[in-house]
């Protein structure tokens, strides 16, 4: 391997519980906004992971990509809310008031890896601006060589080309990548994209069940040092 690429939340840090804040509120604003479209409200909230107020862990609003979640709203709806739901999304976003709790013994996991020559990078499906905020608030951004952020790049994971930066960028080939994340999204972006290395970690959103495609499932990042 030469290059390790980390999702960020879930992954360095523990998951981040403004984005189920997010997910909520937006679920909560689509609900409201196309309430006489949609057939029983329950049945919807039910659909897309939403019980008792919670998200729960391995539905779409926990783990779903943005464009699984506007695919589920517009069945609910039974129309097309795409444009509504990526504006009030990226509304929600920018607003948002992130939480970054480290996973313990990842700082010296990082340092760890840079000493051993590694290229690191963050694949990310938060904004630029989240992303921004991270870096400020760990001072990690001496760590990484290349920042992938969903805002910055367009397309989101498991779309292969969200990592076109990395290699358009530099000359690397993909079987020498190794990608780390907390969910399905994460280990199916390393295989759509011939990476070499697939490694799932349960400091996310992500059931150890559904990591089945992954090369190996860890705990934490922490062990992908032992295995390197």
């Amino acid at each position: 391997m030469e290059w390790i690429l980390f999702d960020k939340d879930g992954t360095i840090i523990y998951f981040d519980r403004s984005w189920m804040k997010i997910g909520l509120q937006l679920v909560d604003d689509f609900m409201e906004t196309y309430k006489d479209a949609i057939d029983d409200i329950d049945e919807g909230y039910a659909y897309l992971g939403v019980i008792d107020g919670e998200i729960q862990p391995g539905t779409i609003m926990a783990s779903g990509a943005l464009d699984e979640m506007i695919e589920a709203f517009c069945k609910i709806a039974n129309q097309d809310v795409t444009s509504w739901a990526q504006q009030r999304s990226q509304v929600l976003v920018d607003n948002r008031v992130p939480e970054n709790v480290l996973v313990e013994g990842i700082s010296e996991t990082l340092d760890t890896l840079k000493q051993r020559g590694y290229k690191l990078g963050i694949v990310t499906s938060d904004s630029k601006r989240g992303v921004e905020q991270f870096l400020e608030y760990t001072q990690f951004d001496h760590y990484f060589d290349i920042v992938i952020s969903t805002e910055a790049d367009a397309v989101e994971k498991p779309n292969p080309e969200v990592l076109n930066p990395l290699f358009y960028r530099y000359d690397v080939e993909p079987e020498n990548v190794a990608i780390i994340g907390d969910t399905a999204n994460d280990i199916q972006t390393g295989i759509n994209a011939k990476l070499g290395l697939k490694v799932a970690v349960l400091t996310g959103v992500g059931l150890k069940e559904s990591f089945t495609k992954a090369d190996y499932i860890f705990e934490t990042a922490n062990s992908v040092v032992d295995i390197l």
